[in-house]
Order: structure tokens, then C-alpha cells, then sequence
């Protein structure tokens, strides 16, 4: 039996955003899957964990039949980016808007060599939250680990999108972690 995981990324991950999402499956059993999901359009209003934010998790979850969240997902107050200031780690990893083959390849890589389980890269070219509800039904994943900008990361944690999104994922578990920065 495989514990399936599905990892979504706004950047390409750090060796230690690697080490720590393996660190949360380690003391598995069964051996583990990773499905790694990109954006190849991060910073547009389609794409990226910021765009799951919608103006309530209502217009979110309304995606599955509503276009008028579209424009809500774009909204000042929904969109969040990447840190203003550079530092200097964020520097020297790949962004996917400016070179995603660098964050897939990167990103696969580094979980690779941090868990020792495959990982399989998957590309959204549209509403990353529609991919994201795809992937965890045709991979028949157990839990979704979300790593995002820390303003990312506290915007999830501050509106409780985690127990919404399991709800709305239908899967046991659904973490977020930080970005090195």
C-alpha cells in the first residue's frame, strides 16, 4: 500500500522545504508518493496558493461552477505575493513564472533526495485549485501539504482554510508550511 501525497508549491522548494515536508512522513510505514504540483502562471490571478484565497472560501469553493470567482481571486485584498524585500536564499531559487523547468526539476529533485519515495510533477496551466481538486482524485491521495509564502502561509492559517479546503478536498489531512526564506 502507498501513502499518496499531493505537494503544491508557489516556488521552487528549498532543500529544507524538502527536509521538511519528508520529516512529516517518515515515521510511515508504507512507502510514500509525492505529487508535486506547479503553476506555470504563479503571480496571475489563475494560479498559485494565494489565488485559492478568493474574497471567502465560499467564492473558492464556488469554482466548480461559478466564473465570477475569477475576479475575486484578483482582488487586492485576496492576492498575496512573494516577500517585496530579497533575501538572500530566496535570490538563488527559481521563480515558475520566470523558469519553471528550473522549479521542477529543483523542487523534484531536492524532495527526492530529502524522502527517498518517488516524485511525480504535474503542471497546471489553469485554476489551480481545479487541478489541485483533480489531482487528489486521480492519485487517490491521503493529505495535501500546501508550502507557501510565509504571508501565504498566515493568511491560510488566519481564515482556517486548512479544515475548509480538507472538507472540500475530501482528504484526512491538509498542512501548510513556510518557505525557507
Amino acid at each position: 500500500m502507498t501513502y499518496d501525497v499531493v505537494v503544491l508549491i508557489e516556488r521552487e522548494m528549498s532543500e529544507g522545504d524538502a527536509r521538511r515536508v519528508a520529516a512529516l512522513h517518515a515515521k510511515r510505514e508504507e512507502s510514500v508518493e509525492y505529487h508535486l504540483l506547479v503553476s506555470s502562471h504563479p503571480e496571475s490571478g489563475l494560479a498559485g496558493p494565494m489565488a485559492l484565497l478568493g474574497s471567502t472560501f465560499a467564492d473558492v469553493a464556488g469554482l466548480t461552477g461559478s466564473a465570477a470567482v475569477v475576479g475575486s481571486a484578483t482582488a487586492p485584498s485576496a492576492r498575496i505575493g512573494p516577500p517585496s524585500v530579497s533575501r538572500t536564499p530566496t535570490a538563488t531559487l527559481a521563480d515558475p513564472a520566470v523558469d519553471l523547468a528550473s522549479v521542477i526539476e529543483h523542487s523534484s529533485r531536492q524532495l527526492r533526495a530529502a524522502s527517498g519515495y518517488p516524485v511525480h510533477v504535474s503542471i497546471t496551466h489553469g485554476e489551480v485549485l481545479l487541478a489541485l481538486m483533480q489531482m487528489v482524485k486521480t492519485t487517490g491521495s491521503q493529505e495535501v501539504v500546501v508550502v507557501a509564502w510565509p504571508e501565504t502561509a498566515a493568511a491560510f492559517i488566519c481564515s482556517d482554510w486548512t479544515t475548509k479546503a480538507r472538507k472540500l478536498l475530501k482528504v484526512p489531512r491538509v498542512r501548510i508550511l513556510e518557505h525557507d526564506i
